[in-house]
Order: C-alpha cells, then structure tokens, then sequence
C-alpha cells in the first residue's frame, strides 16, 4: 500500500469542509492526505479562535443570574406563604404596572418542586399572582440549591425591602415556622433572619391572641403591636371578661379597630363601685348655702311644702339673730 493510500486510511474521518471561497461557497475538498491535514488544521485554529472569542463574550456575564419566563401555571405557592391578601390598592396597582409592562420587571425567585412537577415560589407571590391572573409569563431566578431555612429568610428580607407584612400575617408566619421546627428557638430564628428577639416576640403576641380578640376586629391586619402587647397584659387578668366582650363586638362590624382596642381594654379593668349618694348635702360657697337633694325623695307635690319648710327655718333664724 502506497505512503498515499495509508495516509488517506489513517485521516479519513478527519474530513473538513472545504474553506469558502472567495465568492462566499466553499472549494473542493482537498484530495491529498497532507492536504486534509493542513485543512483540518485550519479548521482546528478557526474553532480555537471561535471559543476564546466566545470566552471572552462570557466573561461579560460573570456574576449574573439568568432569568426565565416560566408559564405562571406551574409555579405554586410556598408552604410558607405570608402574602394573605390580594385584594387590597397595593396589589390593585402592582398588577396595573405589570400589565403596562407586560411582565414583571422584577423577577421572583422559584426552586423546583420537591415533587419534581413545576416550580415552589420562593418569595414574589404577588408578583406570580398578578402575571397568573392576567395570563402572562412570570420572569423568575430557578434556584435549585436553596434549603428551606434559607427561602424562609430570602422571603423575610425581601419582604421587609419591600411592602410590609402587617403584625398579624408576620405573627402567623413565625409562628408556623417555630410550630413546624424550622429554628428550635425564637433566638435561633431572629439570628437567622437578621431581626432581634423582640421583633419576633412583639409579632406573636398577635399571633397568640384568641381566636374571638381578632374575630372583633374589623380586619385581622388592623391590630398593632402596640395593642397586642396591651391585650396580652389585660388577658392574663381577665381572660374571660374579654373573650366575652370580643364575642359580644364581633357581631357589630361598624365599630373601628380603635373603638374594639378600647372596649376589650375596658372589659378588663373593674367596674368601680358604685358612689353611694347622700340623702341631702348642704354646701357653702361664698355667700350662698347651697342644698342638694335626691329628686327620687321629693315627690313633685310636695315640692312646695319643702320650700316653705325652708323658709320657715330661715325666719326663725333671722328672729334668733334679732
């Protein structure tokens, strides 16, 4: 066998395409074998100019996390969602900017179901909720390496950057995380979540009223710290009087959160006992003697007898003097 036909042997699969031509198509192919070498070569220094070409295009990107437009179908609401109402102005306004923007321009971050089927939001509920309400895709971050302690604390922090959960949604929220184990202590969970131990104390205090305290209210998420830490302290006195009186304004829904806070407070405090009034009191001030009497003891009829009785008295008085 000539050095030519075990060469072509050795490099058959080593076929390059012809390099183009000068009018844009690609001449023949080289027949020689040490010709297909130099063409493969060719072709070996275009693709290595090609990837460092493409290297330094990626380097651009360095530090950045691709976005995706997800079908909002998919995608289902944590098990720690704190985002209990959609239906205030906020979320009226915030679904108006998507619409005009045709998405959300701020992402929400997502991680695949433990199930393996779509997606578990991990915080932007109201932005999915939007994108799914007016059928358009949702732009969001797949992380597919977060634990769950660490979606717990990504969605305390952006939510605290962003619109504030009331003191109600926020007890709740730590309240299911400790009741389900996430931290084994409100210590361990404000040094997670960056906050102080009192930030979550203050927010269970509202979370651990009873269920008739907040039913009185006229939404759960008008109840401040403020007034959680007072019923608290008013609870453990008269528990019972203020669960009643709770039970007694929950069936008035005109009365304001202010007006429910002073009533239940009041419901604590002991009924003063009763003054018990004289029958008659007599005071002096300056020239006049002033008489108080109890109109109950004075029949109307009789009225005129009292006042000449008086004056009776206050003859013999001046005739004594004389």
């Amino acid at each position: 066998m000539s050095i030519k036909d075990r060469l072509a042997k050795k490099t058959g699969d080593l076929m390059v395409p012809a390099p183009a031509s000068p009018e844009g198509g690609r001449g023949a192919s080289p027949r020689t074998a040490p010709g297909q070498m130099l063409a493969f070569r060719s072709a070996m220094r275009e693709s290595s100019d090609r990837v460092s070409q493409l290297e330094a295009q990626l380097k651009d990107y360095d530090g950045t996390v691709p976005i995706r437009a997800l079908d909002p179908a998919t995608i289902h609401a944590s098990k720690w969602a704190n985002r209990q109402d959609f239906g205030d102005e906020s979320f009226a306004e915030l679904k108006s900017l998507i619409s005009e923007a045709g998405g959300n321009t701020q992402p929400i971050k997502v991680r695949p179901d433990a199930e393996g089927e779509g997606y578990e939001i991990v915080f932007g509920h109201r932005r999915h909720r939007a994108c799914l309400e007016l059928g358009l895709p949702v732009n969001a971050i797949v992380d597919r390496e977060i634990t769950e302690q660490n979606q717990f604390v990504q969605m305390d922090q952006e939510n605290r950057a962003r619109k504030n959960l009331s003191p109600w949604e926020q007890g709740v929220w730590y309240k299911r995380a400790l009741d389900d184990k996430l931290w084994p202590s409100q210590n361990a969970m404000a040094k997670a979540c960056g906050l102080s131990q009192g930030n979550i104390s203050s927010a269970l205090l509202v979370a651990e009223l009873p269920d008739e305290v907040i039913a009185a209210f006229p939404s759960p998420h008008d109840i401040q710290f403020q007034g959680a830490r007072k019923l608290a302290g008013a609870l453990k006195k008269a528990r019972d009087e203020i669960v009643q009186r709770a039970t007694e304004l929950a069936e008035d829904p005109a009365r304001t959160a202010s007006e429910v806070l002073t009533a239940l407070l009041g419901a604590a405090r002991p009924a003063a006992p009763a003054r018990k009034e004289e029958e008659v009191g007599i005071e002096r001030k300056g020239d006049l003697l002033v008489i108080r009497l109890r109109a109950s003891g004075v029949p109307q009829d009789r009225i005129e007898e009292l006042r000449q009785l008086i004056a009776g008295f206050l003859e013999d008085v001046q005739s004594s003097g004389a």
